[in-house]
Formats: C-alpha cells, sequence, structure tokens
C-alpha cells in the first residue's frame, strides 16, 4: 500500500510540474464559475446548508488530496492555532459571508468585491506587521479605493437598495476578513505547509458550522438539496475550494510572484462573463472601470514586492 502511495504522489508531481497552465486555467474557470452556480443554487438552499455541504465535500476531497501527495500528518498542539484561525476566519466567516453576500448582490459584482482583499492587506501590513508606507503602497491604495468608488456610483443603485447595500457591505467585510488572516497567518507563521493544515482547518469549519445550525437553527441539513444542489455544492467544494486553493499554492510557487498575483484577477474576471452569459446580469461601465482600477492597485502592490 505505501509503494502504491508513493507511485501516485510521484506520478502526480511529474504532472503538476509538467502541467502548469492546465492547472492555471482550472483554477482560473474553475473558481470563477463558482459564482454564478453558488447564485442559481441559494434560490432553494439556505446559505448555512449550502456552506456546510460545500465544506463536507471540500474537506473529502483535501483529506484524499493530502493523502495521495505523501503530506498528510496528524496535527499536534503546535499548530491548533493556525487550524482554529482559518477554520473560524476564512473557512467559517469569509465563506459564510460571500455565501450570504452573493443572495443579495449579482454573482459577478460578488465575485469582484470578494477579491479585493489585497486592498485591506495595506493598512494591515502596514500598521501590524510593520511594513513601510513608501509611494507605491500608496499608489496601490489610492487605486484600489478609487475602484471601489466606481463600484458605488449612484448610476449602480447600490446607494438606494437597503438588500444591496447590506450584500456589498458583508462582501466588503469578507475581503477584509480574508486580509486579516492572511496578515494573522505572517505574523504567526506554521513550520507545517498550508496544503498539510487544509484537510484539518476544513474539517474543523465543518463541525463548527454543522454543530452551531443544529444548536441554534430549525433548518434541516437536507433543506433543498436535490440533484442540481448535489451537483453544485460538490463542484464548489472539491473543484472551487480544494482544487482552486491546492492550485493557488502550486502557481505561487512555480510562477514568478507578479505573475502569479495578477493571473488570480483572472478569477473575478470569469465570475463577472459568466454570470453574464449564465445569469444575463449587465456589466456596466462602473464595474469595468472598478475592476480595471483594482487591478492596477494589485499590479502596483504585487511589483513591491512588499505585501
Amino acid at each position: 500500500m505505501m509503494n502504491h502511495d508513493k507511485l501516485l504522489g510521484n506520478s502526480i508531481s511529474r504532472l503538476t510540474g509538467r502541467g502548469t497552465g492546465f492547472i492555471f486555467a482550472g483554477v482560473i474557470i474553475g473558481g470563477g464559475l463558482s459564482w454564478p452556480l453558488m447564485k442559481m443554487t441559494l434560490g432553494n438552499m439556505s446559505p448555512q446548508v449550502f456552506l456546510i455541504w460545500r465544506l463536507v465535500f471540500a474537506t473529502i476531497s483535501a483529506f484524499v488530496l493530502v493523502k495521495m501527495t505523501r503530506q498528510f500528518r496528524i496535527p499536534g498542539r503546535e499548530v491548533w492555532f493556525p487550524i482554529i484561525s482559518v477554520a473560524c476566519l476564512q473557512m467559517g466567516a469569509f465563506l459564510w459571508l460571500i455565501t450570504v453576500g452573493v443572495t443579495m448582490v449579482p454573482a459577478g459584482r460578488a465575485a469582484l468585491l470578494a477579491y479585493t482583499s489585497p486592498i485591506w492587506m495595506i493598512p494591515l501590513a502596514v500598521l501590524w506587521l510593520d511594513e513601510k508606507l513608501d509611494r507605491s503602497v500608496i499608489a496601490s491604495l489610492v487605486f484600489g479605493l478609487a475602484g471601489l468608488a466606481f463600484l458605488f456610483l449612484p448610476s449602480n443603485h447600490v446607494l438606494s437598495n437597503a438588500q444591496a447595500l447590506v450584500g456589498n457591505g458583508l462582501l466588503l467585510l469578507a475581503a477584509v476578513v480574508w486580509a486579516f488572516q492572511i496578515a494573522l497567518l505572517r505574523r504567526y507563521p506554521s513550520r507545517w505547509s498550508t496544503l498539510q493544515l487544509l484537510p484539518w482547518q476544513l474539517l474543523a469549519a465543518t463541525l463548527g458550522l454543522s454543530s452551531l445550525t443544529i444548536a441554534f437553527s430549525d433548518v434541516s441539513l437536507f433543506q433543498g438539496l436535490d440533484i442540481r444542489s448535489l451537483l453544485v455544492t460538490t463542484y464548489v467544494g472539491i473543484v472551487s475550494t480544494t482544487f482552486v486553493f491546492w492550485g493557488m499554492l502550486h502557481i505561487a510557487r512555480t510562477m514568478p510572484a507578479i505573475s502569479s498575483t495578477i493571473s488570480f484577477l483572472g478569477i473575478p474576471v470569469v465570475g463577472l462573463l459568466s454570470s453574464v452569459l449564465l445569469l444575463s446580469e449587465r456589466l456596466d461601465v462602473g464595474l469595468v472601470v472598478g475592476f480595471v482600477l483594482i487591478a492596477v492597485a494589485v499590479f502596483i502592490q504585487s511589483k513591491s514586492s512588499r505585501l
């Protein structure tokens, strides 16, 4: 059995070494398509039930992945902090906020707002991680905030719609939570690799959210679960969570830092375009200009190699 696992792990390593381009395409398309699919499914399924099933499938696939790549380890006390913090913040709070937010906001817009975390990393890095506030950092922050301002132009009818305003706020809060989690892990790094921690973080989040739902909600864990929602939660769990997370790690290791950082903006681009095609969402000027300005902000930030 050990020889089989070793052979399988070596095969995966060879494939990933040769197929970075395919992995990149899978990450961008797989992550982007999840936004309109979530929007369609959440019409018949409560956000907490959707998220629980997403985490269940993500957890199972993550354990399979670390076993196949021979990175499975039993956690000790020294890794409890990164497991619990990521389970609560990124797997719990971030995913819950975007799941609820996408029910109130067009899917394409939701994807873009959720990926504004690099903007919020700037004040966190300066105030908490003692990074220097140089001209490139200031320019990145200015472009990022200008991009957000375009997303909230009066023509987008966000400020006049209470539900849309709440949804946008939840998605921006999700981006802040994601940025805070990144800063937290940079301040308190773990000796374990991110992939080794992933299945345990997902498992902790799954058990925590399931327990809270059972204890404090009368919603059944099978509410709204039909063939379509089961297929979508399976896809979002395996592809958009485990595979995309692993693929982003692989791309970050094998591509230049600037290229990999900018390339991840392909996910909200696919989210925007697929939402237009699948959900007939409107692609207005403010949304496009806002995205371009945010992309410039991320480019400046990654080029400075500070954040």
